[in-house]
């Protein structure tokens, strides 16, 4: 999958995840946006497992406070 699909799907989901609509290019990060609290995150990233089929580690977690991190480690899973 290339990275722009792994990127439109990410903010697809994470616009689902917010309920707030995710610019479809550009940062968007968890500091910027104080919706994305901690259940948000936990919800998301469920979402994005089945999203793309893959299974994320707990110490993965913490990184995935932004689309380009998230994007970075759906890459790594979907590479495993």
């Amino acid at each position: 999958m290339k990275p722009a699909e792994i990127d439109r799907r990410v903010r697809e989901t994470l616009t689902l995840a917010l309920k707030k609509q995710v610019p479809p290019t550009g940062g968007f990060s968890r500091e910027e946006n104080p919706e994305w609290d901690s259940l948000k995150h936990v919800e998301m990233i469920f979402m994005l497992e089945d999203e793309f089929d893959v299974q994320f580690a707990e110490d993965d977690f913490p990184k995935m406070s932004s689309v380009a991190e998230i994007v970075t480690l759906v890459e790594t899973r979907l590479e495993a």
